[in-house]
């Protein structure tokens, strides 16, 4: 079988601060400031990867000496529409599905008598209820963890990996009735502190439960599906002290927004792991600039061309 990846769990987190500002120009053009700010190891992790690459100006402290605390920040310019990265990862040793993914739209439209400008951001939410609800408890509070909740997220990883894996209908039965065979008489006798001391082995224990039995050309397949799964739930942990606050600057007369709170021309959003855990978290304004101007002389043009066009019409008639 493949070298299998471990089950890292961190339960001492640092907070980092993740800070974006949008400055949307009136040709449609926008600029993007990115801030980060905290522990050195958790701002450099694959909870959420940095912006890099050329098309990025960057200035970090990352390579200085031991410090309390790091910054890195990142400007970049888009043209008009402009596509906006869902993610800054640009590596292979994890797969896109267990990133955390920000959608974000820009746009702007010029219609002659009128433009329009939106901002459409998408936190995409990760479903933690639905996957392991015990997780979802210990996120609220870090602090009285539930118990069985390193059971439950071990025991979704390992039937999840089976679900997803292509396995012959009538070995599926007998693996399902061995993992819970092992799940009620093994893992349940021992305390969350054991397992998350021992991840290795149960989590080892219970791959072999689900592997053995299968076809060996899967072991692959399900090595891959379980690194996948297990990242997920690795990333979404590490995202319990990051902070995320977002400002915005849009040309024009503002129609809507949800925004937070505004101060001037600024508006201002802020969020965490508990608002978009679940389902996403949705940034959304548009705003418009009229040419009353433009307006007038297009009544003007098209009355003008009616009366001329009738007038036309009442000659040929006559004659």
């Amino acid at each position: 079988m493949m070298k299998r990846h471990l089950l890292v769990l961190i339960l001492v987190f640092s907070c980092v601060e993740h800070k974006f500002s949008f400055t949307v120009s009136p040709d449609g053009s926008y600029k993007v400031e990115y801030k980060g700010h905290g522990d050195k190891n958790d701002l450099t992790d694959f909870d959420f990867p940095l912006p890099t690459g050329a098309k990025w100006t960057i200035n970090s402290t990352l390579e200085n000496a031991e410090a309390e605390s790091y910054d890195y920040t990142a400007h970049r310019l888009f043209k008009r529409n402009e596509y906006f990265p869902s993610t800054f990862y640009n590596e292979d040793s994890i797969y896109f599905e267990s990133l955390l993914k920000h959608h974000i739209k820009v746009k702007h439209f010029n219609w002659i008598f009128r433009e329009t400008f939106s901002f459409d951001a998408e936190i995409e939410g990760r479903n933690v209820s639905g996957k392991y609800p015990k997780v979802e408890q210990f996120i609220l509070d870090t602090e009285n963890p539930p118990v069985g909740w390193l059971k439950e997220a071990l025991m979704y990883l390992l039937t999840e990996t089976l679900n997803q894996a292509e396995i012959e209908w009538n070995t599926r039965p007998i693996i399902t009735a061995e993992l819970q065979n092992w799940k009620n008489n093994e893992l349940e006798m021992v305390s969350d502190s054991t397992i998350l001391e021992e991840i290795d082995y149960y989590k080892n224990m219970g791959l072999d439960i689900i592997m053995q039995p299968a076809s060996p050309h899967l072991y692959n397949e399900m090595d891959s599906i379980f690194k996948l799964l297990e990242d997920e739930l690795h990333i979404t942990l590490d995202l319990i002290d990051d902070s995320f606050s977002f400002q915005l600057i849009l040309p024009g007369v503002l129609e809507y927004t949800n925004a937070d709170s505004s101060a001037g021309d600024t508006l201002f959003w802020s969020f965490d792991l508990q608002d978009y855990m679940n389902d996403d978290f949705i940034m959304h304004t548009n705003s418009s600039i009229n040419y009353p101007g433009r307006q007038k002389a297009g009544l003007f043009i098209g009355f003008t061309t009616i009366i001329i066009f009738c007038g036309l019409r009442v000659r040929r008639r006559n004659k």
